[in-house]
């Protein structure tokens, strides 16, 4: 075992002498990109996977948490800010628990679990306030699971109950919304706000509730609804209405044109009032009987004068001549019918939205629609867009020529950003590839390296010298170990001549099998060593 051992470490020896410095280097910059490759890829493996342990969590429950975590000597990672705390997954509910119960996350006990809190001994004041606290952070939390809402702060105004009062005070309500980034209620979503606190108090109308947001702009006030911070309604009504009868119109035009040949701008005037017609008609109908009838007769046949006389006075001249007398006869009759008439009342409710009047302009490139027909286009536009002369809409189409140079300009920046991102592409296969094929190259020769010396020192076989050739080896070895003396005689002159002469065929037999020669000098080196 220690015999094999030693002799794979001094095969390994004589392996790593032979190669030069650089495969040197080379090796080892492959042997410490592989230590810490492995070593990276280790504690990727055995790195605990982490999930939050808390979230959204004041700066107060965070330092609490965070000093327990470290007094417990867990491992642990703030992101969010702060807000969240991550830990070991497997490590979650536990610590969950802890922390529970040391009442960590403190938090604030807000909504209807204040009225928990109330005892036998809290007076009526206390309770209006407890109530009123808990209603707002009910509506609070309610508010808060609005998209776009980060949180919300809801501040109530309770009248108090009178019993001689006959105007009471109606509640009113604010609203401060803090929204997330880049986010922007429209004005459906401020009704809705308005609506949802409106209708959790008892007495409070939607026009009581006040609505701002975190950068102090009012998105809705009382006495004027919703506000231009929350985005007029007539406007997006119209910008929704214009956006799609130019999207029709802009169809057409890019099949016959082609596209960016043609821009096409419509104006619509919405008419968003709401009105209620009331009408009332009263119906006959002739063949009814009627409810109720009454008739009156009067007769008078006489012979004397008239009750009262003749009118005028009573000592005019002729008198008695005008007084009447003889033969009288009097007829009247009357009828009085209460017929059934019939009541019909009708209301007419028109709903916002109509269109009072269209106008729509089209500008076309006079490149490619010289030769159109502007009528055809015309009455293609209104067609499209529902055009109505007799309602007092206008349309407008013009051909000119279009300046290209920031569209073409762009383009080019496009092409070149892309022609760039692909060579960048590119190169880095390029060099990672290059690097790879490096890589493989130096192992690659290397390996060969090291497979042809095996083979060079299996294949070997032993020097067939002569014994001068030995001689003079043996003699070069010695020589080369110790300094012996010169002795100038004609006997040296002749050994030297005869030296020089085993020296030449040692030189040729080094030429001709060079990788046995220094097999037999690393062999002699060695012997030598020891």
């Amino acid at each position: 075992m220690n015999a094999a051992l030693a002799g794979t470490m001094e095969r390994a020896r004589s392996t790593f002498s032979s190669i030069g410095l650089g495969q040197k280097v080379v090796i080892g910059l492959l042997l410490v990109g592989l230590l810490l490759g492995g070593f990276f890829f280790f504690r990727w493996i055995t790195a605990p996977t982490q999930a939050p342990l808390f979230s959204n969590l004041a700066s107060t429950d965070a330092s609490a948490i965070v000093e327990e975590l470290n007094a417990a000597g867990e491992a642990y990672e703030l992101t969010d800010g702060g807000g969240t705390i991550l830990v070991a997954k497997d490590r979650v509910y536990d610590l969950r628990l802890t922390m529970s119960g040391q009442g960590l996350p403190a938090g604030q006990d807000t909504g209807y679990a204040l009225l928990d809190e109330q005892g036998i001994t809290t007076s009526e004041f206390q309770q209006q306030v407890t109530y009123q606290r808990a209603l707002e952070g009910e509506l609070s939390k309610t508010l808060e699971a609005l998209d776009g809402v980060n949180s919300a702060v809801v501040h109530v105004a309770l009248p108090e109950d009178e019993v001689f009062v006959t105007d009471e005070a109606k509640p009113t309500a604010s609203v401060l919304l803090d929204l997330a980034a880049g986010t922007a209620l429209s004005g459906e979503q401020i009704q809705a706000v308005t609506n949802l606190v409106s209708s959790s108090i008892q007495g409070m109308e939607p026009g009581q509730v006040t609505v701002t947001d975190a950068a102090g702009q009012v998105l809705a006030a009382p006495g004027t609804g919703i506000t231009a911070g929350a985005g007029d309604a007539r406007s997006q009504v119209e910008a929704e209405y214009q956006s799609r009868l130019a999207a029709n119109a802009q169809q057409i035009l890019d099949r016959v044109l082609g596209p960016g040949r043609a821009v096409v701008s419509v104006r619509a005037d919405v008419d968003l009032d709401q009105r209620a017609t009331t009408s009332e008609t009263y119906v006959y109908d002739e063949d009814t009987p009627p409810l109720s009838e009454t008739t009156t007769v009067e007769e008078y046949v006489g012979g004397g004068a008239p009750v009262g006389g003749v009118l005028g006075p009573e000592n005019m001249p002729d008198a008695a001549e005008n007084a009447g007398g003889g033969e009288s006869q009097y007829n009247k009759e009357s009828t009085t019918a209460n017929n059934s008439v019939g009541k019909v009342t009708e209301v007419v409710e028109g709903t916002p939205g109509a269109l009072n009047r269209l106008t729509v302009s089209v500008v076309m490139d006079d490149a490619v629609a010289g030769n159109l027909n502007q009528q055809q286009i015309r009455n293609l536009i209104g067609n499209a867009v529902g055009l109505d002369e007799a309602r007092g809409d206008q349309i407008a189409v013009a051909a000119m020529p279009f300046d290209n140079a920031a569209a073409d300009a762009a383009a080019e920046a496009m092409e070149a950003a892309r022609e760039a991102e692909a060579s960048e592409q590119m190169w880095s296969m390029i060099r990672t590839g290059g690097i790879a094929a490096g890589i493989a190259l130096v192992v690659l020769i290397v390996w060969l390296r090291s497979r042809r010396q095996q083979d060079v020192e299996e294949d070997y076989e032993p020097l067939e010298l002569t014994d001068d050739m030995l001689a003079e080896l043996d003699r070069l070895r010695v020589s080369s170990s110790r300094e012996e003396p010169q002795v100038d005689n004609h006997q040296l002159e002749l050994e030297a001549a005869e030296r020089q002469k085993v020296r030449g065929e040692i030189s040729a037999m080094v030429s001709e099998r060079p990788d046995e020669v220094a097999a037999m000098l690393r062999g002699w080196l060695t012997e030598s060593k020891s």
